[in-house]
């Protein structure tokens, strides 16, 4: 009985494991053809990522109940660690159909890694606030407010600028990364959103 028991986990382990690789392929293929159709080689380092990233955050959305049936889950907005496991799936998955968009990035696996988990968030601009330092705080259409960090400069800051107060109301789509500091205030170290990118939609 034990032994049959064990014969049938494998082989639903075995089948979780090829619908998994299988949805990660199809994801992995049609990002290659995406890339192929904007023609990635003629694209800046910077412009392949922002595509790249883009790309399977939004197929992951298409195939987002194949995958959660297959463990594969995680919040967009939220789960870093979670985007990162995902994009690597992809990003070995991708090997098959198109290696050389991944050799465009410095053939670094890091450089892959950080290419493939970059987010954003899309909504209208409540407020851009600070002294020292400029805070910019997002408000999606189900009422989420987010807050990101201004720390240098990035593409869209010289219109937020010229904007000013009328920048308020304005629907963007903010690309960020998750960056660590030490709080002297908490005495430890936090998690923060700072900004990469604004695009005006």
């Amino acid at each position: 009985m034990k032994k049959k028991i064990l014969v049938i986990g494998v082989a639903l382990l075995t089948f979780i494991v090829n619908a998994q690789e299988a949805t990660l392929d199809k994801i992995a293929k049609e990002t290659c053809e995406y890339l192929n159709e904007v023609d990635f080689k003629s694209l800046s380092s910077k412009d392949l990522e922002i595509k790249l990233g883009i790309q399977i955050i939004k197929l992951y959305s298409k195939y987002e109940k194949e995958l959660k049936s297959e463990g594969l889950e995680f919040e967009l907005n939220e789960d870093q660690k979670g985007i990162e496991k995902y994009a690597e799936k992809v990003a070995f998955s991708m090997i098959k159909f198109c290696p050389e968009v991944l050799a465009a990035f410095a053939n670094n696996e890091e450089d892959v890694k950080d290419t493939v988990s970059l987010l954003y968030f899309e909504g209208e601009i409540k407020k851009i606030s600070g002294e020292e330092l400029y805070v910019i705080e997002i408000k999606d259409t189900l009422g989420k407010t987010q807050k990101f960090l201004w720390l240098n400069n990035f593409e869209g800051s010289d219109e937020l600028l010229e904007l000013g107060k009328k920048a308020k109301g304005k629907k963007v789509k903010v690309f960020y990364e998750d960056i660590e500091y030490f709080s002297p205030k908490l005495q430890e170290y936090i998690v923060r959103k700072k900004v990469s990118k604004v695009e005006f939609l």
